[in-house]
């Protein structure tokens, strides 16, 4: 997307992440939180999606020097984009307990032109509390592939599903590769979708109901 040189050490792509938006069904009415939200990533996309935004806006494509392409062609087509674009207050929180991920993830916003819809924060996932009427959570939490750290997921997850279930009215979608997520966290998922984070074969959990 143009947004994101700096990124942490296991970067969720930009285009997974609006997948993972959009399968939430979130489009800006609602509470939105990425708890584990790294360099910023799903809140970013969650900004972009809310607002309407197209994707790349800003960056410039190699088809921009093709001779078949007139640059007034580019020019009209930017201008129609950033005119479907919406305005309105959008409640959109992305925490990581590591102050680097979440300083860089006000680096990337601030790139992405939409660091004032997104508040970040550093905080611990396991002590998520926030209330709301009507909320999305969408995240991508470590997934514990390296040797001596699925312990430490799993520990992971089961700190977080004891939060989520004190919370009310929050929605859960979140993406992991861990083949015990469910036991770990406390309650089978209400759907579950197959997808891959690079190639990494994951399941997308769906709380829901």
């Amino acid at each position: 997307r143009g947004y994101r040189p700096s990124h942490n050490a296991a970067p969720l792509r930009e285009t997974l992440a609006a997948a993972l938006v959009i399968l939430s069904r979130y489009r800006g009415r609602d509470d939105f939180a990425d708890p584990f939200c790294g360099s910023g990533t799903i809140p970013i996309e969650a900004a972009l999606i809310a607002r309407n935004i197209a994707p790349g806006l800003n960056r410039r494509f190699a088809a921009m020097d093709w001779r078949t392409l007139r640059p007034e062609i580019w020019q009209a087509e930017r201008e129609a984009a950033v005119a479907r674009e919406y305005h309105g207050d959008y409640r959109i929180l992305g925490s990581d307990i590591d102050p680097k991920a979440i300083a860089m993830a006000k680096a990337n916003a601030e790139r992405a032109g939409i660091s004032d819809l997104i508040r970040f924060e550093v905080a611990d996932a396991a002590g998520f509390a926030r209330t709301t009427e009507r909320g999305v959570i969408v995240t991508n939490p470590p997934y514990g592939e390296r040797i001596g750290e699925k312990q430490e997921a799993e520990e992971l997850y089961r700190r977080f599903g004891a939060a989520w279930r004190e919370t009310e009215n929050w929605q859960l979608y979140l993406l992991s590769s861990h083949t015990e997520f469910e036991r770990c966290f406390g309650r089978e998922a209400d759907k579950k979708r197959k997808l891959y984070n690079g190639m990494i074969k994951c399941d997308l959990f769906m709380y829901f109901k």
